[in-house]
C-alpha cells in the first residue's frame, strides 16, 4: 500500500504529464530526476490505480489543514484540495470539483441553490451532473456583468447548472451596477426582479467565489471604474463576495457603489443556511483570509498552498 507522500508525488507527476501536457523531459528537469525515472513513476501510478481515465485525487484532500481552518476561524467545514498544477485553469477545475463533491453530499430534493457569477461558478455549473434529486431550482444572486463575460453571467451560469442537474432556473434581468440609488429602487419595484431576489434570499444553499479588487475581472472590463476602485481601496477594501466589498477583517466597506448594486446584501447572503465560498491561488490569499476572519461563509473550498499561507499567520 502506498504511503501518502509517495501517492501524492505520483499524482503530481501524473497530473503534469496527462493534464498539463508537460513532456517527460520537462518533468524530469522540474523534479531533478531522470527521464527514465519519470516513465517508471508514471507506470507505477497506472499500476497502483492513481491513473485511470482521470487522475484520482479525491482521497488526497488535506484533512489536517481542513481541521485547523475550521477550528481557527469557526466555520462549519473547510475543503482543501492539493494544488497539483501550476495552470490557473486547472486549479479552477480542481476547486470546482471539490465544491461539486460537497454539493453531492448536501443537495436534497426540492432545494433552491442561489449562485453568483464568474469563472469559478461557471466551472462548477459546467462540471456538475445530476444525482437524481428532484425539483431543484437554481437562482441568481447578482445582476449581469457586461457582454465581454457572457458565459460567466449569473443567468447563464444558473441555466447551465440547472440543465446539468436536471432542475429549473430563474433569470435576473438587471445589470450589476446602476448609476444611482434611485434607479436601483425603481428596478427593485419590478415584480419579476423582486420575485427572483426574494427566491434567492430564501435559498437553501448559496455558492459564491471571492475576488481580489486589484485583479478583479470587473476592473479589467471597466465595470468598476478607477475612481470607484480608488474609493474602495481608500476605505480598506481588499476583496469582494457576490459584489459586496470587504476589508481585511471581513467587514463590509460602505460606499456609494454599494448603494447602486443589484445583488443580495451580505446580511441577506448570511441568512442563507449554507453559504459555500470557492476560491484559491496566490492572488487571492489576502481576500480569502479576510473573508474567513469575517466568517462570511459556512463552507470554504480552497487550495492547499493558499490554506498553508493563511495558517502560517497562526
Amino acid at each position: 500500500m502506498l504511503v501518502d507522500g509517495r501517492k501524492r508525488r505520483l499524482a503530481e507527476i501524473s497530473y503534469k504529464y496527462y493534464i498539463d501536457n508537460m513532456s517527460q523531459n520537462e518533468i524530469a528537469k522540474e523534479y531533478s530526476i531522470s527521464r527514465s525515472m519519470v516513465s517508471t513513476l508514471l507506470t507505477e501510478a497506472r499500476e497502483s490505480g492513481i491513473i485511470k481515465f482521470i487522475i484520482e485525487d479525491a482521497d488526497l484532500y488535506c484533512f489536517d489543514l481542513q481541521k485547523k481552518l475550521e477550528e481557527i476561524f469557526g466555520i462549519r467545514k473547510a475543503i482543501i484540495v492539493p494544488k497539483l498544477s501550476s495552470n490557473e485553469d486547472n486549479l479552477i477545475y480542481q476547486l470546482a470539483d471539490g465544491c461539486i463533491d460537497y454539493l453531492y453530499q448536501i443537495v436534497e430534493d426540492n432545494m433552491t441553490i442561489a449562485i453568483s457569477w464568474g469563472r469559478t461558478l461557471q466551472a462548477i455549473a459546467n462540471r456538475i451532473r445530476t444525482t437524481g434529486k428532484q425539483d431543484l431550482l437554481i437562482t441568481p444572486m447578482v445582476g449581469g456583468i457586461g457582454n465581454e463575460m457572457t458565459k460567466y453571467h449569473s443567468n447563464l451560469v444558473c441555466e447551465l447548472m440547472a440543465k446539468n442537474l436536471g432542475g429549473n432556473s430563474y433569470g435576473l434581468y438587471a445589470p450589476v451596477f446602476v448609476s444611482t440609488k434611485e434607479i436601483k429602487d425603481i428596478i427593485f419595484q419590478d415584480k419579476g426582479i423582486r420575485t427572483v431576489m426574494e427566491t434567492s434570499k430564501k435559498a437553501d444553499i448559496a455558492i459564491v467565489s471571492i475576488g481580489n479588487i486589484l485583479s478583479s475581472v470587473m476592473r479589467q472590463i471597466d465595470i468598476l471604474e478607477e475612481k470607484e476602485v480608488k474609493e474602495l481601496l481608500s476605505k480598506g477594501a481588499i476583496g469582494d463576495m457576490n459584489t459586496s466589498f470587504f476589508d481585511k477583517d471581513g467587514n463590509i466597506v460602505p460606499t456609494k457603489l454599494y448603494e447602486r448594486t443589484i445583488s443580495l446584501t451580505m446580511d441577506e447572503l448570511n441568512n442563507i443556511p449554507t453559504v459555500v465560498a470557492v476560491a484559491g491561488g496566490e492572488g487571492k490569499i489576502e481576500a480569502i483570509h479576510g473573508a474567513l476572519k469575517g466568517k462570511l461563509m459556512d463552507v470554504i473550498v480552497l487550495d492547499e498552498g493558499t490554506a498553508r499561507e493563511i495558517l502560517s499567520n497562526y
